[in-house]
């Protein structure tokens, strides 16, 4: 019986309006808002697999079991129903299945003064930080009353365009190290409040205030693991983009941004095939973006701050599986650092005990991720390959690095049986997630890279825009609210702002 020809596909030949480069939930999320406002996107990633750094990985674990582990997503704040993160996904349209994480206790931090439990919520953490340091409940009031007055101030993040404080430079010219200087906290409080930098990547002296009152607090608020991982986000999104008319094309590596006159008119991919649109939008690191884009896109004042911010420090992360009962591990993540000073994770050591965090997500088999850091230039010798083809001594390097953070893990969280499935280094995020210098999450997100200094998501070309976690706070909630904030840019900020809340709010 001769076989029914496929029916042809319409979608790749329609002519879209926009052009986003990277699968990202920064470029999803734009392509999508875009598309509900009656936009064409085209999504271009170079990669065979979408997600950026929600793209997961499958390895083999001792027992034979194939397992799916998470390259970047580990947990995800604001999600509990009415909350940033939550409203975000609703508007976009897509239900993601999360579960809620130990309230008492989501974010363990372990250093060698003691343990502290992170409660959800910020009422909460207050009270538990002023029984931890007994003699300064003034003075945690006044941080955490601060932290939630920023967050607040921040209009995307408290989805007002009117908010007190709302476009606030200065915000992003004072670090979170001064600010604690400043109300006199003692080393035991100072070492608490800044254990979670790892989430944002940054260390004390350089990042802003503005960078990590949102961050920790979207941690503190409504803290979910995603059941099912990057893969779950990722799904959903494509699904939805689709849903609008929406389109995706891997293996479609950008060479660059075309341009005519004062405009840009559409992309040249790496193959010299040749994609025209009236708005392109470049959803990547802002190194990356900027290879992409005419010379001339920006400022030459911000291309020389471009070259000179710094990147964040390495990624190395170990990956595999956790045997028998959690115990009291179960439901939180955990801060293991080797100092009291928990600026040590941008200092890590080549030789001994790492500083790690630990995240044991609810799977099955149940699966664990031990993420530290690492200097890129410990890796110098393979800049120019790629992961198969790495020697014997990259090989050799990377078992060293794993056996510095099983250490941590081994003496910090005894009883806790591990196996180890593989790593990554930072030559694996460059590959994998596109980051140039291996980061954490690419550019730092830090006073020489935020506010006045930061990255425009305008260029001189009339249609042509940058966004992802470069252009804001890091994370998924970061990345997603820079995705809403580019297509705000296209669309008009407010009106984006007020229609977000207005379609999210729940019933009285």
């Amino acid at each position: 019986m001769e076989a029914t020809p496929p029916a042809p596909d319409t979608a790749r030949h329609r002519v879209p309006t926009t052009i986003i480069v990277g699968s990202g939930i920064s470029g999803l999320s734009a392509a999508i808002v875009l598309a509900r406002h009656g936009r064409r996107p085209l999504v271009l990633e170079a990669h065979n697999v979408p997600g950026g750094c929600m793209q997961m990985f499958q390895r083999r674990a001792p027992d034979g079991a194939l397992c799916r582990f998470d390259t970047g997503v580990h947990y995800v704040g604001s999600l509990s129903a009415g909350q940033l993160m939550w409203r975000l996904f609703r508007y976009l349209g897509v239900e993601v299945p999360t579960r809620a994480m130990n309230r008492e206790c989501f974010d363990r931090i372990s250093l060698p003064g003691g343990d502290f439990c992170v409660p959800v919520g910020w009422d909460a953490v207050g009270r538990a930080l002023a029984r931890e340091c007994p003699g300064e409940a003034a003075t945690v009031a006044t941080c955490v009353a601060r932290m939630q007055q920023v967050e607040a101030s921040l209009n995307w993040h408290a989805l007002a365009p009117e908010a007190d404080g709302a476009y606030d430079r200065s915000l992003y010219e004072i670090s979170i190290g001064e600010y604690l200087r400043s109300v006199g906290a003692s080393p035991r409080l100072r070492s608490l409040l800044l254990a979670q930098s790892s989430l944002y990547g940054a260390p004390s002296n350089a990042a802003p205030l503005a960078i990590h009152a949102p961050v920790v607090g979207s941690a503190v608020q409504g803290p979910h693991y995603v059941v099912g991982g990057g893969d779950a986000i990722t799904n959903a999104l494509l699904e939805r983009l689709r849903d609008l008319g929406g389109e995706l094309r891997t293996r479609a590596p950008a060479a660059r941004v075309l341009v005519e006159g004062d405009r840009v008119i559409g992309v040249e991919l790496q193959d010299g095939a040749v994609i025209h649109a009236p708005e392109v939008i470049l959803a990547m690191h802002p190194r990356a973006a900027q290879g992409l884009m005419p010379p001339d896109a920006w400022r030459g004042a911000l291309r020389e701050r471009l070259k000179a911010a710094p990147e964040c420090v390495g990624l190395f992360c170990v990956y595999g599986v956790a045997e028998g009962d959690l115990g009291t591990y179960a439901g939180s993540n955990h801060y293991l650092l080797r100092d009291d000073d928990p600026d040590c994770f941008y200092d890590p050591p080549l030789q001994g005990p790492a500083d790690v965090v630990v995240n044991l997500p609810p799977t099955s088999p149940q699966l664990f991720s031990a993420m530290g850091a690492a200097r890129m230039e410990w890796f110098e010798r393979w800049q120019g390959t790629r992961t198969p083809r790495r020697d014997a001594d990259y090989r050799a390097l990377k078992q060293q690095l794993t056996d510095n953070i099983m250490s941590t893990v081994r003496q910090r969280m005894p009883g806790l049986k591990l196996q180890v499935v593989d790593a990554a280094t930072p030559l694996t995020i460059r590959d994998y997630a596109r980051y140039p210098g291996g980061g954490i999450y690419g550019l730092q997100p830090g006073l020489a890279a935020q506010g006045r200094n930061g990255v425009r998501r305008r260029t001189r070309y009339a249609g042509l825009y940058v966004t992802g976690a470069g252009t804001g706070a890091p994370g998924i909630l970061g990345a997603c609210v820079t995705g809403f904030a580019v297509a705000g840019t296209m669309l008009g900020t407010d009106a984006l702002i007020r229609e977000v809340r207005s379609t999210t709010d729940l019933p009285a």
